[in-house]
């Protein structure tokens, strides 16, 4: 009878002894959770929520400083070609992506040639060619309407001439140029149309040939 009565009290004991352990734990777990959360929200305290570097906002783009460099590039090409100097046209010209074309006859318009052998070929072909020797881009070289945005870390614009290739009349010249650092404004494409053809090729009544310049007429606003 006394050995059953000391296994009982030993028994009672040890419950005992493992309730207060699990109850010991929980707490230990509770707080140790609560201190975890405290600290991370002192350290956000003190160091602030990470955050997106800022990127600098760029500044206004001059649009007459662009435009008369954009119109000196223009006013150099147009000198250069009738005075058919291919080597000044060149430093015009972005010639590992230049596209150039005219349009003087509706239906066999000159198709636009890519690249600056090409382009170099298809100008003086024009300085040479029957129907086209001794033909001069009239009647100005004034660039008159300009898109102009950002693209990247330089710019990009679209401007038009009312003046063409063998013009006598005012037609429509078409231009893409490129900005850098390095280079200044650059053409990348450049595209003549003669007056009797604008309802097919012109910018207000027909279909633009050179992509690029449409793209930025289409999607930036007018300078």
């Amino acid at each position: 009878m006394q050995l059953r009565l000391t296994w009982l009290v030993l028994v009672i004991f040890a419950v005992g002894i493992m309730s207060i352990g699990i109850v010991g734990c929980g707490g230990d777990t509770e707080e140790e959770g609560t201190t975890k959360e405290e600290t991370s929200d002192s350290d956000k305290e003190a160091t602030g929520t990470p955050t997106e570097p800022a990127v600098a906002a760029r500044p206004e783009i001059d649009i007459d400083a662009e435009k008369k460099a954009i119109q000196e590039v223009y006013s150099a090409f147009y000198k250069a070609f009738n005075q058919e100097d291919i080597k000044a046209i060149g430093e015009t010209f972005e010639t590992s992506k230049i596209v150039f074309g005219t349009v003087f006859a509706g239906n066999e318009p000159v198709p636009l040639a890519e690249g600056w052998k090409n382009v170099e070929i298809g100008i003086k072909g024009l300085w040479i060619g029957i129907g086209t020797k001794g033909a001069r881009w009239g009647q100005n070289d004034r660039l008159t309407d300009f898109w102009i945005r950002y693209k990247g870390s330089g710019m990009e614009a679209a401007a038009i001439g009312y003046n063409c290739y063998k013009g006598s009349f005012p037609g429509e010249t078409h231009i893409y140029l490129m900005k850098d650092d390095k280079d200044g404004w650059k053409i990348h494409e450049i595209d003549s149309i003669t007056e009797n053809n604008l309802g097919i090729f012109g910018f207000h009544k027909g279909k633009p040939r050179i992509e690029k310049f449409m793209k930025v007429t289409r999607e930036a606003e007018k300078a």
